[in-house]
């Protein structure tokens, strides 16, 4: 008996003790196993706060991928201003009031051929690539920042509208990693001469093309590249769908050549909503994995979060920060953020409006803060009222009064105009008008009488 309780006990201790230790253990490991893969991790994670009041820095944005892409370049440096030197150009400013607001040229139109965003968007090929769950989202999309890509795809699973060009797979669709794979295969085979860099969406998200095309300007197309916001999950890093990720074209054709056929498609990934993850696992098979985009203040520039959660702040952080590969430090967003979540279409007007048709207008603007030129200056209108109406052209220096009794001569109220046709008034009787007025005297009735000259007896 008494050895049977001891025995009870002992199988008891032990299955107690593994039950506490291996749990201990599996949290050892995993916090070493994931402590390698980061980069840079530091106790402390960066906390969104509310920062009104902070200065912006004047500064040049270096951004970490193109030091690290400077290991294997030519260029001494790959900063923007050094690739636009390389191309022979340099950036001089504009009076940005002065574009807005000056006179226009005879046609209309404005000079645009000069500025940065242009020249960049004829340089630099950005194509988007949109998933498509909810229509209004969509078209939400094609109405604001889908007009600012050189090349737009919006990819969905059993939707049609007449509004929105959606594609849908020709084929039934088991995964979300299937229908990544399956619009890689669309958009190569359709536009496989004009693709450099790729962006996909979902389409709660808002795309800045002209700062993606900063971004990868001084970066070589030809070259494996893979960005977006990276995180690490069971060991494997990859950029979150949530923020978006690029591709260069590099990189989309390794993918399209690993998975050139339906059949292989399906075999990439079975699960739904685990299509970025897929997407990094398959990329690390190739020696391709995610780069740093923070700016040298190691601010972030893909963003799954709406503005108005990273700047006033986040109750409870998730992976998506607790499990970057690149924290983000202090102050929350770049100014040469590429994207932010928009979960509905007023946000993704809304937002589209304030960057890119609000200005504002410091104390420093001069044409904005002034009236507009117009073809007659407003103190010489009457003058030109007195030619036209009453045949007048040897004045020059009557007085706006007078101006007025004359015309009250004809019209009980100045506002009317044109009652009688061909009316004229004689000098004699302009000079009746004058004088009474000089005088002091009101009453025209004694001119008017004898200077009318009646169109109905010519």
């Amino acid at each position: 008996m008494r050895f049977r309780f001891l025995k009870q006990r002992s199988v008891f201790l032990v299955g107690s003790g593994i039950g506490f230790v291996l749990p201990l253990l599996f949290v050892s490991l995993r916090s070493i196993f994931v402590a390698d893969l980061v980069v840079n991790q530091e106790s402390s994670l960066w906390q969104p706060e509310y920062y009104l009041n902070k200065k912006s820095h004047d500064e040049e944005i270096i951004l970490q991928l193109w030091k690290k892409a400077n290991e294997t370049s030519d260029f001494n440096s790959i900063t923007y201003y050094a690739w636009l030197a390389v191309q022979n150009l340099k950036l001089r400013k504009i009076d940005l009031d002065k574009y807005l607001y000056s006179p226009q040229e005879e046609d209309g139109a404005r000079e645009i051929k000069g500025t940065e965003w242009n020249w960049l968007r004829k340089q630099v090929s950005v194509t988007c690539v949109v998933f498509v769950e909810k229509l209004k989202l969509g078209k939400s999309i094609k109405a604001t920042w889908g007009k600012r890509c050189n090349n737009i795809y919006f990819f969905g699973h059993r939707l049609k509208d007449a509004e929105l060009p959606v594609i849908n797979a020709d084929v039934k669709i088991v995964s979300s990693w299937q229908l990544l794979c399956e619009a890689m295969n669309y958009i190569w085979n359709d536009k496989v001469d004009t693709l450099e860099w790729i962006i996909f969406v979902k389409d709660d998200t808002i795309v800045i093309p002209e700062n993606l095309r900063y971004m990868v300007a001084p970066l070589d197309h030809r070259h494996d590249y893979y960005l977006g916001h990276p995180v690490v999950l069971w060991g494997q890093t990859y950029n979150v769908a949530q923020s978006g990720y690029v591709l260069s074209r590099a990189t989309l054709d390794k993918v399209v050549q690993m998975f050139n056929t339906t059949e292989k498609c399906i075999k990439g990934g079975k699960y739904w909503k685990k299509e970025d993850y897929y997407l990094g696992r398959h990329l690390s098979s190739l020696g391709i994995h995610p780069s740093d985009t923070r700016d040298q203040y190691l601010r972030g520039t893909f963003h799954g979060y709406s503005l108005q959660t990273l700047l006033w702040g986040i109750a409870k952080p998730g992976s998506y920060f607790t499990r970057a590969v690149y924290p983000i430090k202090e102050e929350c967003c770049s100014p040469m953020s590429v994207t932010f979540s928009a979960s509905e279409p007023d946000k993704m007007h809304t937002l589209n409006y304030l960057l890119y048709q609000l200005h504002v207008l410091n104390g420093e603007s001069r044409f904005g803060n002034v009236p507009a030129k117009v073809p007659v200056r407003e103190e010489d209108v009457w003058k030109i009222a007195l030619q036209e109406e009453f045949n007048i052209t040897h004045l020059s220096d009557i007085s706006s009064d007078a101006y007025y009794e004359i015309w009250h001569s004809r019209y009980s109220e100045p506002e009317q105009l044109k009652i009688a046709k061909n009316y004229r008034m004689t000098p004699d009787a302009l000079n009746c008008l004058l004088a009474s007025y000089k005088a002091g005297n009101r009453s025209t009735f004694n001119c008017r009488t004898k200077s009318i000259v009646d169109s109905t007896k010519n």
